[in-house]
């Protein structure tokens, strides 16, 4: 049988919008899913078994609902009118504005495991990197678990390259290394 290639198997009929507060629930479903298989043997399986569906719906409602004053925009993919995946951008966590005003930051980007490798997450980055081009920053930046070569392999692939920058994220009781990466806008 013939291999299909990525660009026969998109999908078509996806809708990219602005996210609005109503959307928590789907943002905080797609978010615990995405967790749950990327995650799976890159994090302790007692800490991703103790996370909830209500934990991260609670998470997004907070991150909407802040999003003004935490000068953070979130977009979301729909198919068929269901929210598949979401992303996040905002200055850059790094340092404070006036150190780096020129530096945004790729919050998060998440997709449903059903629809991963089908070109959507590609379309939903390049929106949420648009925003940041929008508002005058010129390079953006972003935080991935080192051990995760899934996505550092589409980082690559779209342009990122890691800049040298390391930290740690707290998975329950263990601390995971996390690298950083940067891009030009």
């Amino acid at each position: 049988m013939a291999r299909m290639s990525s660009s026969a198997r998109r999908v078509h009929g996806v809708h990219l919008r602005e996210a609005v507060e109503g959307d928590a629930a789907a943002i905080g479903r797609v978010r615990h899913a995405s967790w749950q298989v990327a995650y799976s043997g890159l994090m302790p399986a007692d800490y991703l078994a103790g996370l909830s569906v209500d934990g991260f719906v609670l998470s997004a409602r907070r991150m909407l609902h802040d999003r003004a004053v935490r000068r953070m925009s979130v977009f979301v993919a729909e198919v068929g009118g269901v929210v598949v995946g979401f992303a996040s951008v905002g200055p850059s966590r790094d340092s404070g504005p006036r150190e780096q005003p020129d530096v945004g930051e790729l919050h998060a980007i998440y997709l449903d495991p059903a629809i991963w490798r089908l070109g959507i997450g590609r379309r939903l980055q390049e929106m949420a990197l648009q925003r940041l081009r929008d508002e005058g920053y010129r390079e953006a930046t972003l935080w991935v678990l080192a051990t995760n070569t899934a996505s550092r392999a589409f980082y690559e692939h779209t342009g990122w390259r890691h800049d040298g920058g390391v930290s740690g994220f707290e998975a329950g009781a263990e601390v995971l290394d996390e690298t950083r990466y940067r891009r030009t806008l």
